[in-house]
Protein backbone atom coordinates (compact mmCIF):
# COMPACT_ATOMS: atom_id res chain seq x y z
CA UNK A 1 0.00 0.00 0.00
CA UNK A 2 1.11 3.17 -1.35
CA UNK A 3 0.68 6.04 1.91
CA UNK A 4 0.11 9.70 1.20
CA UNK A 5 -0.50 12.55 3.80
CA UNK A 6 -3.63 12.59 3.49
CA UNK A 7 -4.18 8.78 4.33
CA UNK A 8 -1.44 9.02 6.94
CA UNK A 9 -3.96 11.28 8.73
CA UNK A 10 -6.51 8.67 8.95
CA UNK A 11 -6.61 6.13 11.02
CA UNK A 12 -8.65 2.71 12.45
CA UNK A 13 -8.20 2.06 16.15
CA UNK A 14 -9.76 -1.81 16.54
CA UNK A 15 -10.95 -2.76 19.85
CA UNK A 16 -12.52 -6.35 20.95
CA UNK A 17 -16.00 -6.00 20.96
CA UNK A 18 -16.73 -8.55 23.45
CA UNK A 19 -14.10 -6.74 26.19
CA UNK A 20 -15.96 -4.15 27.11
CA UNK A 21 -15.52 -2.53 30.77
CA UNK A 22 -15.14 1.07 32.30
CA UNK A 23 -11.66 0.49 32.25
CA UNK A 24 -11.43 -0.45 28.48
CA UNK A 25 -14.09 2.10 27.59
CA UNK A 26 -11.55 4.69 29.49
CA UNK A 27 -9.20 4.05 27.19
CA UNK A 28 -10.57 4.02 23.93
CA UNK A 29 -11.89 7.41 24.57
CA UNK A 30 -8.06 8.59 25.88
CA UNK A 31 -6.78 7.29 22.60
CA UNK A 32 -9.65 9.44 20.51
CA UNK A 33 -8.64 12.85 22.20
CA UNK A 34 -4.92 12.26 21.88
CA UNK A 35 -5.92 11.34 18.08
CA UNK A 36 -7.50 14.42 18.11
CA UNK A 37 -5.32 16.34 19.98
CA UNK A 38 -2.50 15.19 17.29
CA UNK A 39 -4.35 16.05 13.81
CA UNK A 40 -6.04 12.91 13.38
CA UNK A 41 -9.08 11.30 12.40
CA UNK A 42 -9.32 7.87 13.95
CA UNK A 43 -12.20 5.86 14.06
CA UNK A 44 -13.67 3.55 16.20
CA UNK A 45 -14.08 0.05 15.34
CA UNK A 46 -14.30 -3.47 16.55
CA UNK A 47 -12.61 -6.94 15.80
CA UNK A 48 -16.32 -7.94 14.66
CA UNK A 49 -17.17 -5.24 11.98
CA UNK A 50 -14.52 -6.68 9.72
CA UNK A 51 -14.77 -10.64 8.96
CA UNK A 52 -11.66 -12.57 6.89
CA UNK A 53 -12.73 -14.53 4.10
CA UNK A 54 -10.73 -18.24 4.65
CA UNK A 55 -11.08 -18.43 1.32
CA UNK A 56 -8.86 -15.48 0.14
CA UNK A 57 -7.21 -15.03 3.17
CA UNK A 58 -8.73 -11.17 2.84
CA UNK A 59 -10.65 -8.86 5.27
CA UNK A 60 -14.29 -7.81 4.75
CA UNK A 61 -15.56 -4.92 6.27
CA UNK A 62 -18.83 -4.16 6.86
CA UNK A 63 -20.23 -1.38 4.72
CA UNK A 64 -20.63 1.04 7.59
CA UNK A 65 -16.55 0.35 8.04
CA UNK A 66 -15.69 1.53 4.57
CA UNK A 67 -11.68 1.41 4.99
CA UNK A 68 -11.23 3.84 1.92
CA UNK A 69 -8.10 6.33 2.53
CA UNK A 70 -7.36 4.61 5.54
CA UNK A 71 -3.52 5.30 6.74
CA UNK A 72 -3.06 3.08 9.63
CA UNK A 73 -4.53 0.46 12.14
CA UNK A 74 -4.49 1.03 15.70
CA UNK A 75 -4.94 -2.41 16.54
CA UNK A 76 -6.07 -2.69 20.60
CA UNK A 77 -6.71 -5.74 19.99
CA UNK A 78 -5.45 -9.36 20.19
CA UNK A 79 -7.44 -11.02 17.56
CA UNK A 80 -4.05 -11.60 15.42
CA UNK A 81 -5.70 -13.84 12.73
CA UNK A 82 -7.65 -10.80 11.54
CA UNK A 83 -4.36 -8.83 12.31
CA UNK A 84 -2.67 -10.62 10.02
CA UNK A 85 -5.02 -10.49 7.52
CA UNK A 86 -5.28 -6.65 7.09
CA UNK A 87 -1.36 -6.41 6.77
CA UNK A 88 -1.80 -9.12 4.05
CA UNK A 89 -3.85 -5.88 2.45
CA UNK A 90 -0.97 -3.56 3.35
CA UNK A 91 -1.91 -1.63 6.80
CA UNK A 92 0.29 -0.69 8.71
CA UNK A 93 -0.42 -2.04 12.52
CA UNK A 94 0.40 -0.75 15.52
CA UNK A 95 1.16 -2.91 16.90
CA UNK A 96 1.88 -5.81 14.36
CA UNK A 97 0.19 -9.07 14.69
CA UNK A 98 3.09 -11.15 15.37
CA UNK A 99 4.18 -8.44 18.47
CA UNK A 100 0.83 -8.80 19.96
CA UNK A 101 0.85 -12.93 19.89
CA UNK A 102 4.41 -13.08 20.96
CA UNK A 103 2.80 -10.55 24.15
CA UNK A 104 -0.12 -12.54 25.02
CA UNK A 105 1.52 -15.71 25.46
CA UNK A 106 4.35 -15.54 28.54
CA UNK A 107 5.80 -18.59 27.31
CA UNK A 108 6.31 -17.20 24.40
CA UNK A 109 7.51 -13.42 25.40
CA UNK A 110 10.06 -15.29 27.54
CA UNK A 111 11.22 -17.49 24.25
CA UNK A 112 12.08 -14.62 22.30
CA UNK A 113 14.01 -12.67 24.86
CA UNK A 114 16.09 -14.98 25.94
CA UNK A 115 19.92 -13.44 25.96
CA UNK A 116 17.85 -10.14 25.49
CA UNK A 117 16.45 -9.67 28.76
CA UNK A 118 17.48 -11.00 32.27
CA UNK A 119 14.28 -12.53 33.45
CA UNK A 120 13.58 -14.95 36.56
CA UNK A 121 14.22 -18.71 36.21
CA UNK A 122 11.21 -19.70 34.38
CA UNK A 123 10.00 -23.53 33.75
CA UNK A 124 7.06 -24.55 31.23
CA UNK A 125 5.05 -26.63 32.69
CA UNK A 126 3.94 -29.97 30.62
CA UNK A 127 1.50 -28.99 28.45
CA UNK A 128 -2.19 -31.68 28.87
CA UNK A 129 -5.73 -31.32 27.21
CA UNK A 130 -8.61 -30.06 29.47
CA UNK A 131 -10.35 -33.23 28.44
CA UNK A 132 -6.99 -35.39 30.30
CA UNK A 133 -5.88 -33.14 32.85
CA UNK A 134 -2.83 -34.54 35.15
CA UNK A 135 -3.19 -37.59 36.06
CA UNK A 136 0.42 -37.53 37.49
CA UNK A 137 1.94 -34.53 39.10
CA UNK A 138 5.19 -36.30 39.86
CA UNK A 139 7.10 -33.73 36.99
CA UNK A 140 6.09 -31.03 39.47
CA UNK A 141 8.52 -32.30 42.15
CA UNK A 142 11.60 -31.45 39.88
CA UNK A 143 10.12 -27.89 39.43
CA UNK A 144 10.15 -26.98 42.87
CA UNK A 145 13.55 -28.42 43.06
CA UNK A 146 14.76 -26.41 40.20
CA UNK A 147 12.64 -23.54 41.43
CA UNK A 148 12.57 -23.47 45.61
CA UNK A 149 9.42 -22.69 47.13
CA UNK A 150 7.56 -21.14 47.02
CA UNK A 151 7.87 -19.97 43.76
CA UNK A 152 4.89 -18.50 40.84
CA UNK A 153 2.47 -20.36 38.71
CA UNK A 154 1.21 -17.91 35.54
CA UNK A 155 -1.07 -19.22 32.63
CA UNK A 156 0.52 -18.20 29.64
CA UNK A 157 -2.66 -16.64 28.47
CA UNK A 158 -3.54 -13.84 31.51
CA UNK A 159 -4.59 -10.31 32.36
CA UNK A 160 -4.42 -7.82 35.51
CA UNK A 161 -2.58 -10.32 37.34
CA UNK A 162 -5.69 -12.75 37.84
CA UNK A 163 -4.53 -15.66 36.78
CA UNK A 164 -0.99 -15.70 38.41
CA UNK A 165 -0.71 -17.85 41.54
CA UNK A 166 1.72 -18.53 44.22
CA UNK A 167 2.96 -21.73 45.47
CA UNK A 168 4.53 -21.71 48.94
CA UNK A 169 4.55 -25.91 49.04
CA UNK A 170 4.57 -29.04 46.60
CA UNK A 171 0.88 -29.36 47.81
CA UNK A 172 -0.06 -25.95 46.96
CA UNK A 173 1.44 -26.14 43.78
CA UNK A 174 -0.66 -29.35 42.80
CA UNK A 175 -3.41 -28.07 43.85
CA UNK A 176 -2.82 -24.76 41.52
CA UNK A 177 -2.06 -27.11 38.47
CA UNK A 178 -5.17 -29.35 39.06
CA UNK A 179 -7.32 -26.03 39.38
CA UNK A 180 -5.91 -25.00 36.22
CA UNK A 181 -5.51 -28.14 34.58
CA UNK A 182 -5.85 -27.83 30.61
CA UNK A 183 -4.57 -24.48 30.49
CA UNK A 184 -0.68 -23.53 28.87
CA UNK A 185 1.31 -22.44 32.08
CA UNK A 186 4.05 -22.05 33.40
CA UNK A 187 6.84 -21.61 36.34
CA UNK A 188 8.57 -18.99 37.84
CA UNK A 189 11.25 -18.33 40.70
CA UNK A 190 9.40 -15.84 43.14
CA UNK A 191 11.57 -13.18 43.58
CA UNK A 192 10.91 -12.16 47.28
CA UNK A 193 12.30 -8.49 47.69
CA UNK A 194 9.90 -7.47 44.73
CA UNK A 195 6.99 -9.53 46.23
CA UNK A 196 3.76 -6.54 46.04
CA UNK A 197 5.65 -4.48 44.03
CA UNK A 198 7.23 -3.69 40.47
CA UNK A 199 7.76 -0.85 37.59
CA UNK A 200 5.53 -0.52 34.87
CA UNK A 201 7.57 1.56 31.80
CA UNK A 202 5.73 2.97 29.20
CA UNK A 203 7.92 2.85 26.08
CA UNK A 204 7.14 4.21 22.68
CA UNK A 205 9.37 3.52 19.41
CA UNK A 206 12.59 3.46 21.18
CA UNK A 207 12.40 5.41 24.49
CA UNK A 208 10.68 5.38 28.36
CA UNK A 209 7.87 8.03 27.89
CA UNK A 210 6.67 7.42 31.64
CA UNK A 211 7.04 4.98 34.36
CA UNK A 212 5.44 4.58 38.07
CA UNK A 213 6.46 1.75 40.65
CA UNK A 214 3.47 0.06 41.55
CA UNK A 215 3.07 -1.50 45.38
CA UNK A 216 0.37 -3.77 46.81
CA UNK A 217 0.70 -4.55 50.55
CA UNK A 218 -1.94 -7.08 50.40
CA UNK A 219 -0.63 -9.13 47.74
CA UNK A 220 2.46 -10.49 45.67
CA UNK A 221 0.78 -9.01 42.86
CA UNK A 222 1.21 -5.27 42.26
CA UNK A 223 -1.83 -4.38 39.67
CA UNK A 224 -3.48 -2.15 40.23
CA UNK A 225 -7.16 -3.22 39.25
CA UNK A 226 -5.96 -5.62 42.30
CA UNK A 227 -6.01 -3.14 45.05
CA UNK A 228 -2.47 -1.76 44.71
CA UNK A 229 -1.40 2.07 44.33
CA UNK A 230 1.48 3.51 41.98
CA UNK A 231 3.61 6.69 42.24
CA UNK A 232 5.76 8.49 39.76
CA UNK A 233 9.43 6.50 39.45
CA UNK A 234 12.32 7.88 38.18
CA UNK A 235 13.43 5.39 36.05
CA UNK A 236 17.19 4.10 36.05
CA UNK A 237 19.21 3.52 32.97
CA UNK A 238 20.24 -0.55 33.28
CA UNK A 239 15.95 -0.09 33.70
CA UNK A 240 15.57 1.65 30.88
CA UNK A 241 17.59 -0.24 28.58
CA UNK A 242 15.90 -3.70 29.59
CA UNK A 243 12.59 -1.68 28.88
CA UNK A 244 13.39 -0.18 25.64
CA UNK A 245 15.67 -3.95 24.39
CA UNK A 246 11.91 -5.95 25.19
CA UNK A 247 9.88 -4.09 22.90
CA UNK A 248 12.32 -3.94 20.67
CA UNK A 249 13.27 -7.88 20.98
CA UNK A 250 9.48 -8.64 20.22
CA UNK A 251 8.97 -6.42 17.35
CA UNK A 252 6.70 -3.85 19.09
CA UNK A 253 6.31 -0.40 18.47
CA UNK A 254 4.86 0.28 22.36
CA UNK A 255 3.99 -1.58 25.10
CA UNK A 256 3.96 -1.49 28.83
CA UNK A 257 6.75 -3.12 30.66
CA UNK A 258 6.36 -4.52 33.82
CA UNK A 259 10.32 -5.10 35.43
CA UNK A 260 11.02 -6.77 38.81
CA UNK A 261 13.09 -5.38 41.35
CA UNK A 262 15.90 -8.09 42.46
CA UNK A 263 19.04 -7.86 44.60
CA UNK A 264 20.90 -8.58 41.64
CA UNK A 265 19.19 -5.89 39.29
CA UNK A 266 16.22 -5.41 37.06
CA UNK A 267 14.64 -8.48 36.00
CA UNK A 268 11.89 -8.59 33.21
CA UNK A 269 8.88 -9.94 34.22
CA UNK A 270 6.09 -9.56 31.11
CA UNK A 271 5.33 -7.07 28.21
CA UNK A 272 1.91 -5.78 27.47
CA UNK A 273 1.19 -4.98 23.81
CA UNK A 274 -2.38 -3.12 25.07
CA UNK A 275 -1.79 -1.98 28.39
CA UNK A 276 -4.06 -0.02 30.20
CA UNK A 277 -2.81 3.63 30.94
CA UNK A 278 -4.73 5.77 32.96
CA UNK A 279 -3.08 4.81 36.35
CA UNK A 280 -0.04 5.44 34.64
CA UNK A 281 -1.28 9.18 33.74
CA UNK A 282 -2.68 9.47 37.36
CA UNK A 283 0.65 8.62 38.64
CA UNK A 284 2.61 10.55 36.19
CA UNK A 285 1.00 13.25 34.88
CA UNK A 286 1.97 12.10 31.77
CA UNK A 287 -0.82 11.33 28.92
CA UNK A 288 1.33 8.34 26.55
CA UNK A 289 -0.93 8.79 23.87
CA UNK A 290 0.73 12.35 22.44
CA UNK A 291 4.09 10.53 22.07
CA UNK A 292 2.27 7.55 20.64
CA UNK A 293 0.87 9.05 17.89
CA UNK A 294 3.63 11.14 17.25
CA UNK A 295 5.29 7.92 16.69
CA UNK A 296 2.35 6.75 14.11
CA UNK A 297 3.01 9.83 12.45
CA UNK A 298 6.98 9.80 11.88
CA UNK A 299 6.11 6.09 10.67
CA UNK A 300 3.13 6.49 8.31
CA UNK A 301 4.06 10.04 7.10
Amino acid sequence: MVYNVCMALKGILIVNAFLRSKQTDDTYELLLDGAKRAGIDLRLTTNADFFVSLDTGLVKALPENDMKDTGFILFWNKDVFLGRALERMGYRLFNSADAIEACDSKALTSEMLQGICAMPRTVKIPMTFNTIGYDDLSFEEHIGKELGYPYIIKECLGSYGGQVYLADSSDKAREILKMIEGKDCLAQQYIRESSGRDLRAYVVGDRVVAAMERNNADDFRSNITGGGSAIKYDIKKEQEQMAVAAVKGLGLDFAGVDILFSDDGPLLCEVNSNAQFRGLLEATGINITDALFEHIKMTVL
